[in-house]
């Protein structure tokens, strides 16, 4: 096994149940979380001596187009992602698989509370809630599998509803490039063999990569189930306002209209569904609101890696923002903080390691923000301390870093406790804004 996360210990457990004597050893190149149990690990690059192997198996942070994985299936050794091991054991399940660029965990929790309420038998797994091996032997009505592009990119499985949020450049570190990234999301398509796609159609980007594909459906469109500013009909019907929304800005409002286009195919009734969606938790470091202090509100995007996403937690805020951006440096482009920047320029920016100056330098140029209202710091407490003395009165003070956790933090979740950790601890002694 290349690598051992989250992933790599539920195939720990399974194997253990199921075939204890099974051979496998570990190979890190740097130091897990928690080691394996039960197998020998080397810490250390990969080498020739995989090549000695069976089968290997790619734990989801692995590149698959690592060159020792290439030549691994040059000479016929099978490389296979732990998830598809999953689906090679559960043919028959009822499998709704969720992607894209965007809201992809959203959505997935979604459609699976939504089905729950309804009284069917429904587990959440894959990139979001539990490793999908773990429910090998799970009976549910439905599996709602979220799916990242480092798990699809070599994924064998099959689906019965496929759905796709957004589409733009992501991890291209990973991938390569954005046409390695957009074919490795696409290849949700080939687990449907023409059934059912839901896209977006708001999306343009995304209604282009798929209008050739077999069973594409576009949802949310005024003809069905639909997002309005106002908040989710079904023509001119309301299903929710978006007052009672229990997830702000107008992305969720269209995460919310996908879920419901998915639950009213399979044939679940979503004329009454305003009650179940109001029951809903929005899941943490996705526009979590964490207080509001001083007439300031403060905000938990830690999910945010790109900028495209730092641009939807700005336009849901709805008010100036003091912004704490910044992380693992990948040459994203800005611009579309600039775009949504245009009309409400920030009222400070706190920059963060690694690339926070030149994101600094990026807006400051683009006139998004005042070279005055912007402070770099070291550390997530420096960040929340500055950003406090940023803020006016009104203001959102919103973690929205558009760029990746590593290396400053184990992963999004991890940077976003030091915020709400940081914020917590300052929260009783905020006083009036010096620049109120």
């Amino acid at each position: 096994m290349i690598g051992f996360a989250r992933e790599g210990r539920a195939l720990e457990r399974v194997l253990q149940a199921r075939n204890p004597d099974a051979r496998v050893e570990v190979v890190c190149d740097r130091e897990p979380e928690t080691r394996p149990r039960h197998w020998p690990m080397r810490v250390e690059a990969l080498d020739q001596r995989v090549l000695e192997c069976d089968r290997v198996l790619r734990s989801p942070g692995v590149p698959d187009s690592d060159p020792i994985l290439a030549e691994c299936r040059a000479r016929g050794i099978p490389v296979t992602g732990i998830s598809s091991l999953w689906f090679g054991q559960r043919p028959d399940a009822r499998v709704i698989a969720v992607t894209g660029s965007k809201g992809k965990s959203t959505t997935a929790a979604l459609i699976a509370h939504l089905l729950t309420e309804s009284g069917l038998r429904v587990e959440l797994a894959g990139n979001i809630g539990r490793p999908l091996i773990d429910l090998v032997d799970v009976a549910a009505d439905w599996f709602v599998i979220e799916l990242s592009s480092y798990q699809l990119a070599d994924l064998i499985g099959h689906a019965t509803i496929g759905v796709l949020t957004r589409l733009f450049p992501e991890h291209l570190d990973w991938h390569g490039s954005v046409e390695a990234y957009y074919a490795a999301k696409l290849r949700l398509a080939g687990m449907l063999d023409g059934r059912p796609l839901l896209i977006q159609s708001s999306d343009p980007v995304l209604s282009s990569a798929c209008h050739s594909l077999a069973g594409v459906v576009l949802a949310n469109r005024s003809d069905g189930i639909h997002a309005r500013t106002e908040g989710i009909f079904r023509r001119d019907t309301c299903l929710l306002s978006a007052a009672d929304s229990p997830l702000p800005g107008r992305h969720n409002l269209d995460n919310i209209a996908l879920a419901l286009s998915v639950l009213d195919l399979i044939g679940v009734d979503v004329g009454h569904s305003g009650p179940a969606l109001r029951r809903f938790s929005p899941l943490p470091h996705r526009l979590q609101r964490l207080a509001d202090v001083a007439g300031r509100s403060w905000v938990n995007d830690s999910i945010s890696t790109t900028p495209y996403a730092t641009r939807a937690a700005l336009e849901a805020c709805g008010v100036a923002a003091v912004l704490i951006a910044g992380g693992f440096e990948r040459g994203a482009d800005w611009q579309p903080v600039v775009e949504a920047c245009r009309t409400r320029p920030l009222a400070g920016l706190v920059a963060l390691p690694d690339n926070g100056g030149r994101i600094a330098a990026a807006l400051i140029a683009a006139g998004a923000v005042d070279g005055a209202r912007v402070v770099s710091v070291e550390s997530m407490a420096d960040a929340v301390l500055q950003a406090d003395r940023l803020a006016p009165a009104g203001a959102c003070i919103l973690l929205s870093p558009g760029a990746p956790s590593f290396p400053q933090y184990r992963d999004f979740e991890q940077r976003g406790q030091r915020f709400v950790d940081a914020v917590a601890s300052i929260k009783g002694t905020i006083g009036p804004s010096s620049c109120d």
